[in-house]
């Protein structure tokens, strides 16, 4: 299936894309980790990040590449984190796979900074109320 009219990222549109190709887009996140917090998608509704043809590969990485040189130029982070989660034992909660493009800062809040190996979201997001 190529579309799924009950997936949130496949009813996105091009006006709501930061960039795109012909095969991915890319999008900010509705429960941003920290300002710019990007997600891109494959355009064709893939769950898992192992279901991608190459080409999807490429084109979601590229669009990773656009993206940072976007989010340098406009937030000037310190560094970013980029994120798949795969399943959800792994943390994924919209099956529609996706990169998270994550800037970071050394300015945020304590709670919301990363720990070297671990990504790390604010509590305030839906699928981790509770959990604080």
């Amino acid at each position: 299936m190529d579309f799924d009219p009950n997936c949130v990222f496949c009813q996105k549109t091009e006006t709501d894309y930061i960039t795109e190709n012909t095969l991915a887009a890319s999008f900010l996140d509705l429960y941003p980790v920290s300002k710019g917090h990007t997600l891109i998608v494959p355009k064709r509704h893939v769950r898992q990040i192992w279901s991608l043809t190459e080409d999807e590969r490429h084109a979601i990485f590229e669009l990773v590449e656009k993206n940072k040189a976007i989010l340098d130029q406009k937030y000037h982070p310190d560094g970013y984190n980029i994120a798949i989660n795969s399943g959800a034992a792994a943390g994924q909660s919209v099956f529609h796979c996706h990169v998270h493009l994550i800037p970071r800062y050394w300015n945020e809040e304590p709670r919301r900074k990363p720990v070297p190996g671990q990504f790390l979201v604010p509590p305030e997001r839906p699928q981790f109320k509770g959990m604080d």
